[in-house]
């Protein structure tokens, strides 16, 4: 399986990273959130969007879900195809008014199957909530032997139990400092550090982040040693 950053950056792309999205080409293709970024991201590494069969959205803030209507826009007028899309309530209502405004009025169930969260899929997934401003959930898959655990957006969770001894931790790292992290519903790369320690995860992908210097980079890694900063387009091959 090939787990490839679409994109790694915060909500401001900091450091010219694009928002983030991830994309799973295993047994499934599977998109974890759509950024603004996204069809340009798969694009760029040699994927056209109707080649993705599921796509999971954390949360309903336009870094995490904006690239949806683009995504259905290539879907109808380029190459053709049908996605089955599931996350938070209201997924559908967005999707519809958001490309009605920009392109024109369309029968998106023609290409974009929206359903209910559920965990009736051909590869194992389950979900949590997480804690931010608004309703976001973190999901865990299991595919071709990897076990992945994305967290979207959130403040500190306990993941000690839902992520327990995941092949991956997808963890976000909006914010450097604990009080801003807070007010905002973030985490910081610190906090993250130390959740993967107590889910002892195999591996910390820090995600959804500005850029760190050195000093915090250190010590990131003295608490969790096997932390990766990955930038847009690097790929993670198992």
């Amino acid at each position: 399986m090939k787990i490839i950053m679409l994109g790694t950056g915060d909500a401001f792309s900091t450091g010219g990273r694009a928002s983030i999205s991830i994309f799973l080409d295993g047994t499934y293709k599977i998109l974890l959130d759509c950024s603004p970024h996204a069809v340009y991201s798969l694009r760029k590494c040699g994927y056209s969007p109707n080649q993705i069969q599921y796509a999971f959205i954390t949360h309903l803030h336009g870094d995490h879900v904006g690239g949806l209507p683009f995504l259905l826009l290539n879907l109808i007028h380029k190459e053709k195809g049908k996605i089955i899309v599931s996350g938070p309530p209201g997924l559908s209502n967005l999707v519809n008014s958001v490309y009605s405004e920009l392109f024109g009025q369309t029968n998106y169930t023609d290409y974009l199957d929206i359903r209910p969260l559920n965990k009736n899929f051909p590869f194992q997934i389950d979900y949590i909530q997480g804690n931010h401003s608004i309703l976001d959930f973190i999901y865990k898959i299991e595919m071709d032997g990897i076990k992945i655990v994305y967290t979207g957006d959130t403040r500190k969770v306990d993941l000690s139990k839902f992520a327990f001894q995941a092949d991956y931790l997808f963890h976000e790292a909006a914010e450097v400092d604990e009080k801003n992290a807070e007010k905002s519903g973030h985490t910081t790369p610190l906090q993250a550090a130390k959740i993967a320690k107590e889910a002892q995860v195999k591996n910390l992908v820090l995600i959804h982040r500005p850029e760190f210097d050195t000093d915090l980079i250190n010590n990131i890694k003295n608490i969790f040693p096997n932390t990766i900063f990955p930038n847009d387009f690097d790929i993670i091959e198992q």
